[in-house]
């Protein structure tokens, strides 16, 4: 079995290592777990991504060589610590059956339980029916997903690999994930005195526009996936200004951009720049430019009948009693290293299940529930003992 007392302990390891991206990243991180593994006994392989940044990989071997390895896939760095903590935002603090800290969640529970897993077959002297592989990778929280992407750029994870992502789910199994693209658009108005506002063009203003615009675009269209719900569009940030009594001559804002079938990629940047093209006709003199951030990503979902999924499942209800939910919001909004590499190979066996909510990820006062870890253990534990 694997120990859950030692997976909280290292839980509360991993967040103490700042590994903010942008910010510290992941080298010291990378060479905690690398020197963990050792001392299982294991002999873990770092691969470089950019310098200072390396992939960290390990290998149990099974008994069948034809058989499925299971790969799981769990990013070492996080997003910015921000404002508005009440909890020492490294301190991994136990506080009502919680742990808190930037991470807890989002996803050092989830490579502690990776790690929790490869040391349980090794102090059992278990030998899997396949090959059990644990990645922990860099770079997942930035838009261009390095760590995944050189993964499977170099071969080391494949299209026929059962990839599972320990990511904050509640427990629950989120098959499908939705598609997502990120983009800049900048608008370009004229500069004039705030007394003179009439002689300028309002890049704020007309920005507002597109934005609201869009948003109302988002909402009304016709698409719902079952298990993904409906497409969802955020402006993350927006700039514009240079002095309060001056008419801004530019404006940009950041665009999140989600989607669920049949819609792609390409289709929300469609609309994205067909809906800026209708507002700027409107201010003659303004113009617009939109550039795409990080990596394209489709949606992508695990098929009921690969055994990643097929495996989650039976051990879900040995240990919950039930069947997991999946359906309606319980698909899972957030974009993965599982989903780029799904993305990247088109493979319909990559999933996401693990400790934590989504709704706690990226907040102040970020938290894992200990009995999200616990069923966590069990969990991974009955799915390689069943594989």
């Amino acid at each position: 079995m694997i120990d859950f007392d030692r997976v909280v302990v290292d839980t509360q390891k991993l967040i103490s290592i700042d590994s903010q991206n942008p910010g510290p990243l992941e080298a010291e991180c990378a060479d905690w777990v690398t020197e963990r593994l050792r001392g299982i006994g294991l002999k873990p392989v770092r691969m470089e991504v950019e310098p200072g940044r390396d992939n960290v990989m390990v290998t149990v071997p099974g008994v069948d060589p034809l058989a499925p390895r299971l790969v799981i896939l769990g990013h070492m760095d996080t997003v910015p610590i921000g404002e508005g903590w009440t909890y020492p935002p490294l301190g991994g603090v136990i506080d009502d059956d919680r742990i808190y800290g930037r991470g807890a969640c989002d996803m050092k529970a989830g490579l502690a339980l990776g790690i929790g897993l490869v040391e349980a077959l090794v102090q059992t002297n278990t030998t899997p029916r396949s090959d059990v592989v644990l990645i922990a990778t860099v770079d997942e929280e930035a838009p261009g997903m390095l760590g995944a992407h050189q993964l499977v750029a170099d071969g080391i994870v494949r299209a026929d690999d059962q990839v599972l992502a320990p990511e904050p789910t509640g427990m629950r199994l989120r098959q499908r994930q939705m598609g997502l693209r990120w983009a800049k658009l900048i608008v370009h108005g004229r500069m004039a005195h705030a007394g003179r506002a009439h002689l300028g063009i309002d890049a704020n203003h007309v920005l507002a526009k597109i934005v609201d615009r869009l948003k109302t675009t988002f909402t009304a269209l016709p698409f719902e996936d079952e298990i993904l719900g409906r497409s969802r569009f955020t402006c993350g940030t927006i700039h514009g200004g240079v002095a309060t009594n001056v008419v801004p001559g530019r404006a940009e804002a950041e665009l999140d951009l989600r989607i669920v079938p049949p819609l792609v990629p390409e289709d929300a940047v469609d609309m994205l720049t067909r809906t800026a093209a209708q507002t700027i006709a409107e201010h003659p003199g303004a113009r617009f430019d939109v550039e795409l951030l990080g990596a394209r990503r489709p949606p992508v979902g695990a098929h009921d009948d690969s055994q990643i999924i097929r495996g989650l499942r039976a051990a879900y209800a040995q240990h919950a009693g039930k069947q997991p939910v999946v359906g309606g919001a319980d698909g899972h909004e957030a974009y993965t290293d599982a989903s780029m590499v799904a993305a990247l190979t088109g493979s319909e066996s990559c999933t996401v299940m693990g400790p934590g909510a989504t709704d706690q990820a990226h907040t102040a006062d970020e938290f894992v529930p200990l009995a999200d870890i616990e069923l966590g253990s069990k969990l991974l534990w009955s799915l390689v003992q069943d594989w």
